[in-house]
């Protein structure tokens, strides 16, 4: 798996642990499901170790020259219909990482699994740009195929991010302020989305589609959209936001947004819910140092300035934390 190269790194990315940095007490305990389900699944977790320790851990197994994407509790049905739809989509010739084949997800540990064919490229090698045109592209592509043969669920946004914020754990980072403008206004902000027009219409969407998701299969030396932990039927617009919130809060190139919409086609800021979508971003964006900020001061400080930035609406750029 690799990420898009950037002078201005999005910190949404599931970032590799630092030379000589431990993986967390999360990046353990994945590690630990790790092992117990090869044992059980006859695979080799030989010199198994945490590549990501975000949003998701991820963990590279040479032996098998797979990864596996590890999640807090038991999701196995929502992954086994996002694994059905990714097969489905490869079977497209949609440019989508491949499962590893007969596996379905797994529960162990209280950890949901999922394993996937290792793509690597070494960062001094040439290949295709990971950049918002090759994002553009494959969402293009993505937004034209018909409906899949699986029932995928609805786009209802921001309910994990509420679920953290209601959970008595977020008094150790979120002030009673903090806590009760959230819980407010997300809600709020769902509901103003709900009934805004949404012009490119209602299909299957990535629901996550940022550039750093992007990959590529040197065997083919094809770009990939990968990490499809958030497919659904929702508006096509909601793939198509990311481009422009890193414009707005992470790049410092002015045509990073202008490059993807001229390959997909269409210019999001021209959209009547472009206000509401940039803010839904936002908030997006709080859930991964929420996730971490009780133990890290880097991601405290990182969620300080993205929920002052969120609670003001400014157009302030967001650094990597």
């Amino acid at each position: 798996m690799t990420c898009e190269p950037s002078s201005l790194p999005d910190p949404a990315a599931e970032q590799p642990p630092k030379q000589g940095e431990q993986p967390s007490h999360e990046g353990y305990s994945a590690l630990s499901a790790i092992r117990a389900a090869c044992a059980d699944l006859g695979l080799d977790a030989r010199d198994a170790g945490v590549i990501h320790d975000y949003a998701t851990t991820v963990v590279v197994m040479p032996a098998e020259h797979a990864v596996a994407r590890v999640g807090v509790g038991d999701h196995t049905n929502d992954a086994n219909r996002m694994l059905a739809v990714v097969r489905w989509l490869i079977e497209q010739d949609f440019p989508a990482p491949r499962p590893l084949d007969g596996l379905a997800a797994t529960h162990i540990r209280g950890r949901t699994i999922t394993f996937w064919r290792y793509y690597h490229q070494p960062v001094s090698s040439e290949g295709p740009p990971l950049d918002s045109a090759a994002l553009g592209e494959l969402v293009r592509r993505l937004h034209s195929l018909p409906e899949p043969p699986v029932k995928l669920p609805t786009w209802r946004p921001l309910l994990s991010l509420e679920q953290m914020v209601s959970d008595s754990g977020s008094n150790a980072v979120l002030s009673p302020s903090d806590r009760s403008w959230l819980l407010t206004r997300i809600p709020a902000l769902r509901a103003e989305l709900e009934r805004m027009d949404m012009p490119l219409g209602f299909g299957l969407i990535h629901g996550d589609a940022w550039a750093g998701n992007l990959m590529v299969d040197p065997a083919r030396h094809t770009v990939l959209l990968g990490d499809w932990d958030s497919i659904a039927f929702g508006p096509r617009e909601v793939d198509l936001v990311p481009s422009w919130h890193a414009a707005r809060r992470y790049r410092n190139s002015p045509t990073w947004a202008t490059r993807f919409a001229d390959r997909y086609g269409y210019d999001l800021s021209s959209s009547p819910a472009f206000d509401l979508l940039m803010e839904m971003r936002d908030f997006v964006q709080l859930s991964g140092p929420l996730r971490h900020a009780a133990h890290s001061p880097r991601h405290a400080t990182a969620l300080r300035q993205r929920l002052d930035g969120t609670r003001a609406r400014d157009t302030h750029h967001w650094y990597e934390f």
